[in-house]
């Protein structure tokens, strides 16, 4: 075909390459037809409505593909798509992901259903299905299209599909337990607008097909941690529970033993910001050892501050060594989500206050307390306090907090009990409104005031009598005085009768003694020596007066019925007695005691004792049986005419003490020698009195000199080790024996070896041992362990040992099924293999395990985990048998290995296994069986494929099929032009403009019939230098006719690339000629 180039050609080729420089398709050549587009648009159109058809038809040209994948499943069932789940390892969460749908079944009202429909996510270890979905419990939901958002969305239901520029979808995050290891499946059901659920499950659409493998670190933090700040101490106490508490893993020792890492922060810290402890410059406030459970931690003073405490754990080594683990995922409530609040900064101190006490007539009164109020505080207390002595601290144990006030009250009324009497001290307190306070009181804060409930009432005992009953005592009496609890009394000696205005003690009165109220009467001993005429007694009364915790008391002295005289007193004493040496004994629990028969005539003596130290570290060691702590204990005892008397005295089962005791002598005249001297030849001697049996403390440990855990005896070597409470006689004597007639002690009792008799060490007794060994063959049975022990002071005991027992053999253990492999037995694939074990032990089994090794002795092998038994029966007499069953397509064909262990309550266990075979086995064609693992086949031949070129069959039926698709899209655009095309004159001017635009979708004004005909002149040459050429994306395919050319003709006729320059007509390429072929030698045959 021949191309004309007119002046009107070279402008339409001007116009095109300043638009686009566009490059032309591989047939090189342009067609010009007869016809032209005709209508409205284009003939009365511009330019602008000429790009807007160019538009339209490079879209109509592009390939149409969804940016999602199809939709799944009923429309209207408004089914989840695209669900995706993918687990991040560093967070522990599983985030799950999917869209709405994108079409919608021609309802063009179903997607305004989506603002109205809820979405539910699921979760589970197993396939999820339409079956079992709704047993399961949704953990998150989300509605499928939110109406309330500002985004399109909110306003336009169209905007809710899932399809780009659109709705985004949904995601949700699931965050994984710690120490899960498994695969989760995870499913999305919608709930309608109705209330109706849409269980349809698609596959990959709104459910997993493929399960999420979840694989998390297990906890291992401390539990339960609390804090609490005291204002009072300062100190904030943390405290938690340990992990090996719960479940006792973590290593407490060694090199690999956990460290407790205790952190103070000002922000909470949890999962999200936990990395922030192990940040550089990060230091923990404290770190301890591992079985630390508390931790106080010390404020600062002045400290006002909120604070967050957290605790974890420090493993070294964890996965191996120099690598480190610190849990900081806080899931164990290690962290306080709530701050502690440290305030120390006490406030200020009550600046005045003052005290005034009005008595009531009912013999009461109240004590009325005002003070200044601190305008610096907020929300603060005042606390009062009161003491009948002056404090100058809250820390006093014997000051009482009555009453509390809030701020804006500067006034505060006590009701004063009734009998109250004395001095007594008010202090008032601010504490702020935190806790904090200033536990030093100041003068300032705290004021005296003199109270008296009763002034009417005279605080004096009535009744009181003197009389001088001889043996150098004056006996005093009296009545306690009423209305008072408590009291004490005091006995005073004149030589006349004092006033009150008089009193002045030890100066105008003596004192003589003093006894708690209740006794009423008081025995003066007198002076040796000595005669009176005119002496006086009087007594007082001394009480704390409702004052709790005091230790000042007040006396009552204005002496108005309280005294009693004048009598006459006349004393002469005897010379002391003389103890001998004591002596006890105690299988007859009495005490010896012997003294020496005065040269007196008409004499008796008394016995006196004490249970303490009457004489102290005096030098000159003389105590008085009048004195406090000595007691009566037996006469008066009348001389007997012997040179000496003797008396026992009994002693009360259990008893243990040291006692003094004394022999007091009263002459004919009742004078008495009122001083005692201790030892040998003294009237005083010290004797331990013992009836209390030995005790014992106890150990039994094993060979390695560890305690034992536990009440069980199992076969080895033990020590039994005694300490006694007190010194023997002679060494304790022992006997081992068994409840089946046994003995650990050689038949007979055995004599204890001596350890130490610690003499040096109060706190200690002596200690003794003893060796005893448990055989492999001992028979089960209680231990029973008896002690005989003898004390100084000859107290006998049988002391026994109870709770243990022997428990020595180890469970017997026996496999039943499955077969052994060397019996030539084997399981075919799908078959049950049954395991069937028994075990029995001669005391108590408390477990059975099992364990399977899968492909047993090749480099695949796996060792399952140890698992508790199922199928578990419990015979009369305690035998275990187990029945359990699994299949071996569970298993691959191959050698496999299953263990049974069983475990007593001593720790002794047994361990039995039993190797078996399973195998695959198919029939073949020819009569023969063939197994996969006892008689593999061969492998087949690997499967060589041949290499497809670009002429091949698959590739031609491609090439045809693209070819095809062209062509329909050349005969849809003609179809199009003819259609909207009409005749034209040649030459118009009005279509001047757009010559362009015929050219560029490939025709011309006028079909050039000589051309399709084949009867067109020869084309033109133009000589031209050749420039390279760009290809023409927008060219079309030409019609032409098919004819036969010859050689020459085809020659002719070759494709030539055409471009076009300013200027310049359109130029032809040089023919290329075709390389030279090369022929294939043949090779000569040898």
């Amino acid at each position: 075909m021949n191309e004309k180039n007119t002046p009107g050609d070279l402008e339409l080729v001007e116009s095109w390459r300043s638009l686009h420089r566009l490059r032309r398709y591989p047939h090189n050549r342009f067609i010009r037809t007869g016809q032209v587009m005709t209508g409205d648009m284009l003939n009365r159109g511009t330019h602008r409505t000429t790009y807007f058809v160019l538009f339209i038809l490079l879209l109509s040209s592009l390939p149409l593909a969804s940016n999602a994948s199809a939709d799944q499943g009923i429309p209207e069932e408004l089914q989840a798509q695209d669900i995706t789940a993918v687990f991040d390892a560093t967070s522990e969460t599983t985030t799950v992901s999917w869209r709405n749908i994108a079409e919608s079944g021609g309802n063009v009202d179903l997607y305004e259903q989506l603002w109205d429909a809820t979405y539910h996510v699921y979760r589970s270890d197993s396939p999820i299905d339409s079956q079992n979905v709704l047993t399961l419990s949704p953990w998150h939901s989300v509605v499928a299209c939110d109406e309330g958002s500002d985004e399109a969305w909110g306003s336009n239901p169209n905007k809710c599909r899932g399809a780009i520029n659109n709705h985004p979808g949904h995601s949700a995050t699931y965050q994984v337990g710690a120490g899960t290891d498994n695969n989760f499946f995870y499913a999305i059901v919608t709930e309608l607008g109705d209330g109706n659920m849409t269980t349809t499950l698609s596959v990959n659409s709104s459910s997993l097909y493929e399960p999420v493998q979840e694989v998390t670190t297990p906890i291992r933090s401390p539990y339960n941690l609390v804090a609490n700040f005291d204002p009072a101490t300062s100190k904030t106490t943390i405290q938690w529970i340990n992990y090996n508490s719960i479940n006792p893993v973590l290593p407490e020792d060694g090199n690999d033993a956990y460290q407790i890492n205790l952190w103070r922060t000002e922000v909470q810290i949890d999962r999200s910001n936990g990395y922030i402890l192990l940040e550089p410059g990060s230091t923990p406030i404290a770190t301890l050892n591992a079985t630390t459970t508390i931790y106080e931690a010390d404020v600062p003073p002045l400290t006002n501050r909120e604070v967050y405490y957290s605790v974890t754990y420090f493993l070294p080594n964890w996965t191996s060594p120099g690598v480190d683990y610190e849990d900081i995922r806080f899931l164990s409530n290690n962290a306080l989500n709530t701050p502690v609040v440290e305030d120390n900064t006490p406030p200020a101190d009550v600046s005045s206050m003052g005290a005034l006490f009005t008595p009531s007539e009912n013999g009461t009164g109240v004590t009325t307390i005002v003070w200044d109020d601190i305008l610096s505080e907020q929300g603060e207390q005042y606390r009062i306090y009161r003491h009948g002595e002056y404090f100058n601290s809250t820390n006093n144990p014997y000051v009482q907090l009555i009453g509390t006030v809030q701020e804006n009250l500067s006034q505060f009324q006590y009701n004063v009990p009734f009998n109250t009497y004395g001095d007594f001290v008010y202090c008032v307190v601010i504490v702020d409104r935190y806790g904090a306070t200033n536990p030093t009181i100041p003068l300032s804060a705290c004021d005296s005031v003199s109270e008296d409930s009763d002034e009417e009432w005279v605080k004096e005992p009535t009744n009181v009598q003197a009389e001088f009953i001889g043996n150098g005592i004056t006996r005093v009496t009296w009545t306690d005085q009423v209305g008072v609890e408590g009291e004490r009394y005091h006995v005073w000696r004149s030589s006349y009768r004092v006033q009150g205005p008089q009193f002045a003690e030890n100066i105008s009165l003596m004192w003589m003694g003093s006894v708690p109220d209740g006794v009423e009467k008081f025995d003066v001993q007198l002076e040796d020596e000595m005669t009176s005429a005119s002496t006086h007694y009087f007594v007082t009364s001394e009480a704390m007066y409702n004052c709790a915790g005091c230790s000042e008391t007040m006396t009552y002295t204005k002496l108005v019925q309280n005294w009693a005289g004048p009598i006459t007193e006349d004393t002469k004493s005897p010379q002391p007695g003389r103890m001998l040496e004591p002596m006890m004994v105690g299988e007859l629990k009495v005490v010896d005691l012997e003294w020496v028969n005065a040269e007196e005539s008409g004499e008796s003596y008394t016995l006196y004792r004490h249970f303490g130290d009457p004489f102290g570290d005096s030098e000159f060691a003389i105590s008085n049986y009048t004195d406090p702590g000595w007691e009566f204990v037996e006469g008066p005892i009348p001389e007997n005419g012997f040179s000496t008397i003797v008396r026992q005295i009994p002693v009360p089962d259990d008893s243990q003490r040291t006692v003094w005791y004394c022999i007091i002598v009263t002459d004919s005249f009742g004078n008495t020698n009122k001083q005692i001297l201790p030892g040998i030849g003294g009237n005083a001697v010290v004797i331990t009195e013992d009836t209390m049996a030995p005790t014992i403390t106890y150990t039994i440990n094993d060979e390695d000199n560890v305690p034992i855990i536990g009440n069980s005896l199992v076969r080895g070597e033990y020590t039994l080790k005694i300490e006694v409470s007190e010194s023997l006689l002679e060494a304790p004597m022992i006997n081992l024996t068994t409840s089946t007639g046994g003995s650990l002690t050689g038949g007979s009792e055995q004599s204890m070896v001596l350890i130490n008799q610690n003499t040096n060490d109060p706190n200690k007794g002596p200690e003794y041992f003893q060796s005893f060994s448990v055989s492999s063959n001992a028979r089960a049975g209680n231990v029973s362990i008896v002690i005989n022990l003898t004390d100084m002071s000859l107290n006998t005991v049988d002391r026994s040992i109870e709770g243990y027992a022997i428990d020595a053999r180890a469970p017997e253990v026996t496999i039943f099924s499955p077969t052994a492999e060397n019996d030539g037995a084997k399981y075919l694939y799908g078959n049950e293999i049954k395991v069937v074990a028994g075990a029995t032990d001669d005391v108590e089994l408390i477990s059975m395990q099992i364990r399977f090794v899968q492909n047993y002795g090749t480099s695949s092998s796996v060792t399952e985990p140890w698992r508790n038994v199922t199928g578990l029966t419990i015979s009369e007499n305690g035998d275990w048998t187990i029945e359990m069953v699994v299949s071996s397509g569970s298993y691959l064909p191959g050698v496999h290995e299953v263990s049974v262990k069983a475990l007593d309550s001593a720790g002794n266990q047994n361990i039995q296994k039993v190797r078996f075979v399973t195998d695959w086995c198919r029939h073949r064609d020819d009569g023969s069986t063939i197994c996969e693992y006892s008689n593999p086949v061969q492998a087949d031949p690997d499967v060589v494929y041949p290499e497809l070129n670009a002429t091949d069959p698959p590739y031609m039926i491609a090439w045809v099929t693209a070819g095809l698709s062209l062509l329909a899209v050349i005969a849809s655009l003609v179809v199009i032009s003819s259609a909207m095309s009409g005749p034209k004159k040649k030459g118009d001017d009005d279509d001047e403009g757009d010559d362009w635009m015929n050219e560029f979708i490939g025709t011309s004004s006028q079909p050039d019939m000589e051309d399709i005909t084949g009867g067109a002149p020869a084309e033109k040459k133009v000589e031209s230098t050749p420039e390279p050429e760009e290809d023409d994306p927008f060219a079309v395919n030409v019609i032409t006719p098919k004819r036969r050319r010859k050689k020459k003709d085809a020659e002719e006729e070759e494709e030539e690339d055409v471009e076009w320059e300013e200027g310049e007509s359109p130029r032809k390429k040089p023919k290329r000629r075709a390389p030279a072929r090369r022929k294939t030698a043949k090779r000569k045959r040898s």
